[in-house]
């Protein structure tokens, strides 16, 4: 559980972020601004926390790297319990991803560090497929959710790591 004082911390960190990050963006500069609900962006999220679990390289020991992808289990366990932290997590969530592609480009060369640039194509397929999968799936992906032995587990997702990878690798060619 989650103390006072650290959710105080957490919220003025996030907002100093915010902040930050808003300066001089639109709302369109959102990567999740063609989503068409919170459940899609619940999905790209999960999507995303699931392809990098296994992800290795120096760019997976970064710290924001680390807090994005704890964050976003934090949310996914809010999201299936109905916690009233939901929102308040997704929308950090949110602001972490949407600074991740601002962050990996001042840290590393994509041509020299392939494993950042595998993280930005895993990021954008993340984002693209939870956001323009029929809705049928969608909904499919994010009930099959659910804990085992109190881990959070997301199998269908897990299945469809194969055909993501082939979407990664194809995107990883363009950037």
């Amino acid at each position: 559980m989650i103390t006072e004082v650290r959710k105080s911390f957490r919220k003025e960190i996030f907002s100093k972020l915010e902040e930050q990050f808003q300066r001089g963006r639109t709302p369109e500069d959102d990567l999740f601004y063609c989503h068409s609900s919170e459940d899609r962006i619940v999905l790209s999220h999960a999507l995303f926390w699931v392809m990098t679990r296994n992800l290795r390289g120096k760019v997976t020991k970064e710290k924001f790297f680390l807090l994005l992808r704890q964050l976003e289990e934090e949310m996914l366990e809010a999201y299936l319990t109905e916690s009233e932290d939901f929102k308040e997590l997704l929308h950090y969530c949110n602001i972490l991803y949407n600074t991740l592609p601002m962050m990996l480009r001042s840290m590393y060369d994509y041509r020299i560090h392939l494993d950042a640039r595998k993280l930005a194509a895993i990021m954008i397929v993340a984002c693209g497929y939870g956001g323009d999968i029929p809705e049928a799936l969608a909904y499919n992906l994010l009930d099959d959710m659910d804990f085992y032995y109190n881990k959070l587990k997301c199998r269908k997702i897990e299945q469809l790591l194969p055909s993501l990878t082939k979407l990664v690798i194809e995107e990883q060619k363009d950037i």
